[in-house]
């Protein structure tokens, strides 16, 4: 028996576009017959129909209050970042536009001048589009290197952490293990968890800023689950939690998955703060707390995470969300 669709017709839903976040509309959803999976037809807001494309429902991320307040904290960043780069290309293209006057022109007294060869004036055009030739690839060399180049903020996890993180690995990939759903604790309680265990030791406002903090870690573990923090192995079991229970609307991933996965979002977050369109007060807040958050992972480790919580993935079962 096929689940039903995740995703309603004309429901509005975020779509993820190569690494890029866009809002969008369901227009249509069927069943792939080589999969037997739904497939969702969607319109990209703002964008002409000739973008409207199939989807799978892991690229697809329901639009919640809380989707929606990430979404715009998130688009600011981007416009900000924009604005900047828009004075650099203003700059860019008064001088490009100097440029081009001044070869036109000279051009014109080329053609003007009676007494000069038109195997004159064909080098001169020829030299010069090498020289624009020349610039496009220096250019090109300077924005990739200056990608290449990015400093990716360093998180440094403890050997016990990487030894769990490698022993996960090896348990799902070669051993066929799947982690028994839902984790005891889940993401979701651990941070509040985390956040008791201050309650006794902070001033009410550094108390605020760690319910800022687990709130940003529940939100970016929630947003970077299904693309991010899954091994191939681990998606169909996913798409059946999803499917089955509504991830993204009844609840969250950070309600169904725990530590394991919470270790996976820590080992890849200082790449992801690296490039994210944040501002760096906020990159630099997160930090403050991350290494103190990291060692009290660790120092739990034991209690929530042993071989007994997974199963075989040839079994086919998952306990009932409730």
């Amino acid at each position: 028996m096929t689940a039903k669709p995740l995703f309603n017709i004309n429901e509005p839903v975020f779509a993820l576009h190569q690494g890029k976040t866009y809002k969008a509309k369901v227009l249509e959803s069927k069943i792939d017959e080589e999969t037997n999976e739904w497939q969702y037809f969607i319109h990209y807001d703002g964008w002409n129909k000739k973008w409207d494309t199939w989807a799978q429902a892991d690229v697809l991320q329901k639009r919640t209050e809380k989707t929606e307040e990430l979404f715009n904290k998130m688009n600011v960043a981007v416009k900000k970042n924009d604005s900047k780069k828009s004075g650099i290309s203003k700059t860019v293209s008064k001088r490009s536009t100097v440029s081009q006057s001044e070869t036109s022109s000279q051009a014109q007294l080329n053609v003007a001048d009676d007494s000069q060869d038109s195997s004159s004036t064909t080098a001169t055009s020829k030299e010069n589009n090498k020289r624009v030739r020349k610039r496009q690839r220096t250019d090109s060399v300077e924005k990739l290197k200056t990608f290449e180049n990015k400093v990716v903020i360093e998180i440094k996890l403890s050997d016990e952490t990487k030894a769990c993180l490698s022993h996960d690995w090896h348990l799902i990939n070669n051993e066929h293990k799947l982690l028994i759903l839902p984790c005891q604790p889940t993401v979701e309680e651990i941070t509040n968890l985390y956040r008791q265990s201050k309650l006794n030791k902070q001033k009410s406002m550094e108390a605020e800023q760690t319910h800022h903090f687990t709130e940003s870690i529940v939100t970016y573990f929630d947003t970077a689950l299904s693309t991010m923090l899954l091994y191939a192995v681990e998606r169909a079991q996913y798409k059946e939690i999803q499917e089955s229970h509504g991830i993204g609307d009844k609840m969250q991933s950070s309600n169904v998955y725990g530590i394991l996965h919470l270790l996976r979002l820590m080992s890849q977050l200082g790449s992801i703060l690296a490039y994210s369109p944040l501002e760096q007060t906020e990159v630099d807040f997160l930090l403050v707390h991350i290494d103190d958050f990291n060692r009290f992972l660790e120092k739990n480790i034991k209690t929530w995470l042993n071989d007994d919580h997974y199963q075989n993935a040839t079994d086919g079962t998952n306990p009932i969300i409730q």
